[in-house]
């Protein structure tokens, strides 16, 4: 029990009165004279007597009034069941706990003060309530299924721990929906308590709210925040002295709305400090930090920038993986011109990401052992060579190889090789009579050619093609792109493990003007890219991706894992290799038969939207999950935030007390009386 004016209870003092009142020294009222004792001194008759209490139930009664009293004007509550005496008035409820772990809960004391927002609550469940305790950030999981048991609830609430998610609400309020519209209690309550990234809400969510149910927000935001982050990092590549050197420039944002000078930023590899520089960024605004070169003389090395110190640690640092550059291997079959392939072979030396190793061999010259560890072979307007036909070619592509064909002057194929492409190819089409044709359609799903699906990526209408080869395409063909006739362009079958894909016009200048166009070289790379199946090796990944770890070790074995915390695994060489990413830091994994090997690494990072902690407005949140604007309150909630003038108010246990204590006056009165009249007449 508490008290809202503790101080009044000074007023307890009052129950010496009554106890004085009863050893109080008084004399008989009845007093027979005697004339012969009328000069003996006076003794009153109760000092001969000892004094003591005569009447205790009259004193108890007298002093439990007074207590009462005193205990009235203090006004007393109970703080623990305000809530359930209010949800007994209600009826039973449904409560959905939904409590935030994402990576932006980190910050300061969010996730301790969460903590115990979600604590509050669980005590206000009452026995016939049922509550479920939901956990949540990039996806949301029941952690515990409606149950009264607080003691269940407090221990599931003490072992949640922060994750390094993102902020997603959406699946948390899905699975609330869900649990509360499967109740059949008269009240339903979802009760959110988050830092409300507003990068976690995006307006399309497919959350709404049935009517009867009520969310209701519990922010532990706060109003200004200062966060220094590294949100990625960047690569130079260059050679010197035969060995690749690697310079690092890595981005550093403030999110806070004051600037920062001189914070120290270092660059680490392989635990090793190479650099520290200092970096001064203005109010929420983002500059960069370019480190010195260094040589890379590992297969592949850890590197880790950090950026000063704050109240969210973990996007102070970024972790990648660096691994040399990685060289593709093509062969180029021209007719032997000495400028068929001039544009083609200068737009393939300029790539770097990969690197393109490219051999230009004439028809004539070409052995099916020139196919061996070549990524892709370029048919570059010439006849299928004559070594490849029969089947040599299409057990290279079976088996994993690609092909481009750029049809010019002097492309022939044979019939017997015609299941190789991804149509028959036609007559010649010209379209020299006006400005060309121009390639209109293009099927941006396709990898060729999503790197110019945003605005000003490239400009395919400059580019006039006189003449083209027209394709009858098999129903197993995809068609990449069409001229604006509808003639098509780019087509693309499938053949085993291998791609092919035909370009039905030239690659050089004797069909069109596009080697002459910006477009003409990313085009290129995009082509050999595509069907060499080259993919990059990403130097990080974000947490919530997944891997697939038969890409980093090719042998089928078993695999062991060591997370960033230091937990390790061992993944069965028969059991899935997917690994899903759910911490920050850097991933080792090996064969186990090779357990002294050096390990394979995965770098992995927080989601960068996780820095900006602006939050959302609580209100907008309910509106867009409920459809309404405002809520009935919560008693839950209540429970959660009441104040003591509340809870007092809602018990009014002060008007009980007083009623007792006016009470037991009136009995002492009757009591005392009876008392007085038996002494007179005794």
């Amino acid at each position: 029990m508490a008290f809202l004016s503790p101080f009044l209870l000074l007023g307890l003092g009052a129950i010496a009165v009554p106890v004085l009142v009863h050893l109080i020294q008084r004399e008989r009222k009845r007093v027979i004279e005697f004339p012969s004792l009328m000069f003996v001194q006076k003794i009153p008759y109760q000092s001969v007597r000892r004094r003591r209490v005569r009447h205790w139930a009259l004193l108890l009664m007298r002093a439990a009034a007074l207590a009462l009293i005193v205990a009235a004007f203090a006004r007393p509550f109970f703080p623990a069941s305000a809530a359930a005496a209010m949800a007994a008035t209600g009826g039973s409820r449904e409560v959905v706990i939904l409590l935030d772990q994402s990576a932006s809960m980190g910050y300061g004391d969010r996730w301790q003060r969460a903590k115990a927002e979600a604590s509050r609550v669980i005590d206000s469940i009452g026995g016939t309530d049922k509550a479920t305790l939901v956990l949540f950030s990039r996806n949301a999981e029941e952690n515990l299924r409606a149950t009264s048991d607080r003691g269940r609830l407090q221990a599931a609430l003490g072992a949640a721990s922060l994750t390094a998610s993102g902020t997603r609400f959406g699946p948390s309020l899905k699975l609330a929906e869900s649990i509360l519209t499967r109740s059949n209690l008269p009240r339903k309550e979802a009760i959110l308590i988050s830092d409300f990234q507003k990068t976690g809400w995006s307006g399309s969510e497919d959350v709404h709210f049935p009517e009867g149910m009520t969310l209701t927000p519990v922010s532990v935001a706060t109003e200004t925040v200062a966060n220094l982050a590294v949100p990625s990092v960047q690569f130079a590549r260059s050679s010197f002295s035969s060995q690749e050197r690697i310079t690092i420039t890595a981005g550093v944002a403030n999110k806070g709305s004051d600037a920062v000078t001189n914070v120290p930023v270092t660059l680490e590899i392989d635990g090793r400090v190479i650099e520290t520089l200092p970096v001064t960024v203005g109010a929420n605004a983002s500059a960069s930090v370019a480190f010195s070169p260094f040589t890379l003389s590992e297969p592949s090395v850890h590197g880790v920038v950090k950026a000063g110190s704050d109240a969210m640690p973990a996007d102070n640092s970024f972790d990648f993986v660096v691994t040399p550059s990685q060289s593709v291997s093509i062969l180029v079959v021209d007719s032997g011109s000495t400028d068929s392939s001039f544009y083609l072979t200068k737009a393939l030396a300029i790539g770097n990401t990969p690197t393109f190793n490219v051999e230009v061999v004439p028809a004539g010259r070409v052995t099916p052992q020139m196919l061996e560890k070549r990524a892709a072979v370029i048919l570059n307007d010439t006849a299928l060579p004559a070594a490849l036909a029969g089947g040599a070619l299409k057990r290279y592509i079976e088996g994993g190889g690609g092909l481009l064909v750029a049809v010019g002057e002097r492309t022939t194929w044979p019939q017997n090789d015609a299941d190789l492409l991804p149509g028959q190819l036609g007559a010649v089409v010209d379209r020299m009579d006006g400005r060309g044709a121009t390639i209109g359609f293009r099927d941006y799903s396709h990898p060729v050619f999503e790197v110019f699906k945003a605005p000003r990526s490239g400009d395919f209408s400059a580019a006039r093609v006189m003449r083209y080869r027209a394709v009858q395409p098999v129903p197993e063909a995809r068609v990449l792109a069409r001229y604006d006739d509808g003639g098509i362009a780019v087509a693309e079958r499938r053949v085993g493990a291998g791609r092919v894909i035909v370009l039905t016009t030239s690659l050089d200048d004797s069909w069109n003007d596009l080697e002459l166009k910006p477009v003409y070289l990313p085009l290129v790379h995009q082509l050999v890219r595509y069907v060499s199946q080259y993919e990059q090796s990403s130097a990080w990944a974000t947490v919530g991706q997944v891997v697939d770890l038969a890409t980093l070790l090719k042998s089928k074995t078993d695999r062991v894992v060591i997370t960033p915390s230091g937990e390790r695994r061992t993944i069965g060489a028969n059991e899935p290799s997917i690994l899903e990413l759910t911490e920050h830091g850097a991933y080792q994994v090996r064969a186990a038969a090779t357990p002294s090997a050096r390990a394979d690494q995965i770098a992995v990072n927080i989601d960068p939207a996780e820095s900006d902690l602006t939050p959302i407005d609580t209100g907008e949140l309910v509106a867009a999950a409920t459809g309404r604007a405002s809520q009935a309150p919560s008693t839950t909630t209540a429970a959660a935030e009441i104040t003591p003038e509340d809870a007092e108010k809602r018990q009014n246990l002060w008007w009980y007390l007083l009623l007792a204590g006016l009470a037991l006056l009136v009995a002492e009165l009757v009591v005392a009386n009876r008392l007085s009249e038996k002494e007179r007449f005794t």
